[in-house]
């Protein structure tokens, strides 16, 4: 698994190296849906303060934070039944086409020459500590520490976030969630920081409403937010 992650994200095809063409990949799935550009945001927001917290130098911590915006990249190339569909089921053909966007994401970033932190955020963001996650089913330490962190912002914004299929919880009920999640789904000790970070310093703005297509890609997440 290992080689065919390598395969799909390192070295790029056509180096280019410049933020804007990453900013344009974000804005690019806002165009399709702009509940996940409104989360890419928030995500890009947590995962920044909690490089921060973890003490990372700020070239990393800022590669984070651009991993955080992208982590969701691969979702550009889901199917129009997916970002159309109304129901919380969907069949396991429509699951496994959203279960594969770490993979197109990672595949998309072939082409732009940026950090290792932003592609293994991408690519390794359902990646989950007990093995469960997916794509790969790499377990612990093998997880990226830009992937780990990454996850926990996703999965806080998530539950903090109205959603087709979901209110959204309170930020005490989000930590519940997190901390019951810590070490068998996220990194405990991250899980820890995030908690204190957010107690500290609040949470982020949530200014857009969820959309219809939201619903499949939860499904396709089984929980793992």
């Amino acid at each position: 698994m290992a080689e065919v992650a390598q395969t799909l994200v390192y070295p790029p095809i056509f180096p280019i190296n410049d933020t804007r063409t990453l900013m344009l990949m974000a804005s690019a799935l806002g165009l399709r849906d702009k509940y996940t550009h409104a989360h890419a945001h928030r995500v890009a927001h947590y995962s920044k303060r909690l490089a921060v917290r973890v003490g990372l130098p700020m070239h990393e911590v800022m590669q984070i934070a651009m991993g955080g915006m992208l982590h969701d990249l691969g979702k550009l190339a889901l199917s129009d039944r997916v970002f159309s569909n109304q129901r919380a089921e969907c069949s396991e053909e429509m699951l496994q086409e959203v279960r594969n966007h770490p993979l197109i994401g990672a595949a998309l970033l072939k082409k732009v020459a940026c950090g290792r932190p932003i592609t293994d955020a991408v690519l390794y963001h359902h990646e989950r500590i007990n093995g469960q996650g997916y794509p790969f089913g790499i377990k612990g330490n093998a997880i990226p520490l830009s992937a780990k962190i990454v996850s926990i912002a996703d999965c806080f914004d998530a539950i903090t976030t109205d959603r087709p299929y979901q209110k959204r919880k309170s930020r005490q009920e989000a930590f519940s969630v997190l901390l019951k999640m810590a070490g068998t789904s996220l990194a405990a000790d991250l899980v820890a920081l995030f908690v204190d970070e957010i107690r500290c310093n609040g949470m982020a703005c949530h200014d857009h409403p969820p959309t219809a297509a939201d619903t499949t890609v939860h499904a396709g997440n089984n929980l793992s937010h």
